[in-house]
């Protein structure tokens, strides 16, 4: 990889159709192929991008989303939705078991800052801040692996 005394910045949009997911996640892979961060970011990208085609108008006819990575330390991954059906929230308590409901939370704990702009009318940057050097690991007692 060519590393120079600039971030390297990408953004991407797809369309908003749940195999967009896997797309997105590969392309951020490619990107950060040999940072120890990589499997970080693709459960980052894997759970934000499914969120926004799951909850929001991304999903509808002409739907998109877009990506942003930053190949920096930290790390920075956003993605833009269409909004509608509410706003992105980072539930609390979580129930580590459940097999849904958990993704943001898990995102929250992984990176050191996480934020959430926008509105449902206008749409929603979700973004998240990582260690470039710090791969996922078992952090919580909870196997946590990429969706597809």
């Amino acid at each position: 990889m060519v590393v120079g005394p600039e971030e390297m910045r990408w953004r991407r949009t797809f369309s908003g159709r749940p195999d967009q997911t896997t797309s997105a996640r590969d392309f951020a892979t490619t990107l950060f192929a040999g940072a120890a961060c990589v499997d970080v970011v693709q459960f980052v990208v894997s759970e934000l991008t499914a969120n926004t085609i799951r909850h929001t108008r991304t999903c509808e006819d002409g739907g998109w989303f877009g990506l942003e990575l930053v190949y920096d330390d930290p790390a920075y991954i956003a993605v833009v939705d269409n909004g509608g059906r509410g706003i992105p929230t980072v539930k609390q308590p979580v129930d580590l078991l459940a097999t849904s409901g958990r993704g943001l939370y898990v995102v929250s704990q992984l990176a050191h800052r996480m934020g959430i702009e926008g509105s449902p009318r206008l749409g929603h940057k979700v973004w998240a801040e990582l260690d470039l050097d710090k791969p996922m690991g078992d952090p919580f007692g909870v196997e946590v692996t990429a969706a597809s």
